[in-house]
């Protein structure tokens, strides 16, 4: 790979412009994973500290015993949990003590209440454990089907696409809990790919081979709902502009880019936080006002205060539209 593409990328860089320097490094690194100072521009493009934090991640299982690399994740590990500075509480005024017993009970009550309620929802929120759920041919994939499925009706088809270098695990982790309550069956294929991303023809590949198999198994929909994170929402974008007919709704979590080719006016939900790239954030909100002036049922969500990660809130989002497209 030419020098002259580092220092294109170095300069698109200090002229911030990230998205155009990412696929210039990323074609570098595949061509040359040990070449630490592409690694560094790289985690550059990413502004959020867990997005370097999964660059850097990626490099160290390339480069395990690179001292520079190690060095770097520490480094961003301390930002992300800086030391808590102390401070001086101000001294209450003393209460009457029956006030404060009385306080103090109803105070103890209500966390009580808080707790038991809390562990309830944690219990029901978490996924089971996936290791019985894991088939690997013909390709790699997590399936779980709901306990009182049956032959007797047509079953929706959810299907959870990962993010760069991710596998069908943590769509598992994210999606599972919801399935038996909502009644769908759960489809989470593993794209191969790396820090980069992953190629769509190969993903379109992986999805389909996964989905042919659940349908000679099972009795589901024709068209599946997707749900995608990070590279995984732009994947899912290009997969319903190539397959209009395949497809009954999109949540596109996270994404950094967008398609404008969409065939056919489904349901789509666009989410990202607010402290997710400034380039994301462009994006999702360019993408969402293309597809509201052509007529789209779209809607945007920035969660404040959140990152380049699924937050509940994005979940809650997600099954709320999934519903709306089985209702339809």
């Amino acid at each position: 790979m030419p020098e002259n593409d580092i220092e294109t990328a170095s300069r698109l860089i200090n002229e911030k412009k990230y998205l155009e320097a990412r696929p210039i490094l990323e074609n570098f690194i595949k061509a040359l994973p040990i070449y630490i100072p592409a690694w560094k521009l790289y985690a550059e493009t990413w502004q959020n500290v867990e997005d370097r934090k999964r660059v850097w991640g990626y490099c160290l299982k390339i480069n395990p015993n690179n001292l520079e690399v190690k060095q770097a994740l520490a480094d961003l590990n301390q930002k992300a949990f800086p030391q808590k500075q102390a401070f001086q509480e101000e001294r209450p005024r003393k209460k009457p003590r029956s006030f404060l017993f009385i306080s103090f009970s109803i105070l103890s009550i209500l966390c009580i209440v808080a707790i038991i309620i809390g562990t309830i929802n944690i219990a029901l929120a978490q996924p089971i454990d996936p290791a019985p759920y894991l088939y690997t041919q013909p390709v790699e994939y997590y399936l779980y089907v709901p306990k009182d499925y049956s032959d007797e009706k047509i079953w929706p088809l959810f299907v959870g696409i990962h993010g760069s270098g991710g596998t069908g695990l943590e769509c598992w982790n994210l999606w599972q809990a919801y399935a038996e309550k909502e009644g769908f069956v759960l489809l989470c294929p593993t794209i191969p790919g790396d820090a980069g991303g992953y190629y769509s023809d190969v993903g379109e590949r992986v999805v389909w081979s996964a989905v042919e198999q659940v349908r000679k198994d099972y009795l589901v929909s024709s068209k599946m709902f997707f749900a995608g994170f990070s590279a995984g929402a732009y994947f899912v974008q290009i997969f319903a502009s190539h397959y209009p007919n395949s497809v009954s709704g999109l949540a596109i979590l996270s994404t950094g880019y967008y398609v404008t080719n969409f065939q056919s006016r489904i349901p789509i939900l666009l989410v990202i936080g607010g402290a997710d790239n400034s380039e994301s954030l462009q994006a999702n909100e360019k993408l969402f006002i293309f597809l509201q002036n052509n007529g789209f049922d779209v809607e945007l969500h920035v969660l404040p205060g959140v990152g380049h990660w699924v937050a509940n809130k994005a979940k809650e989002l997600t099954i709320e539209l999934f519903r709306k497209t089985i209702r339809k």
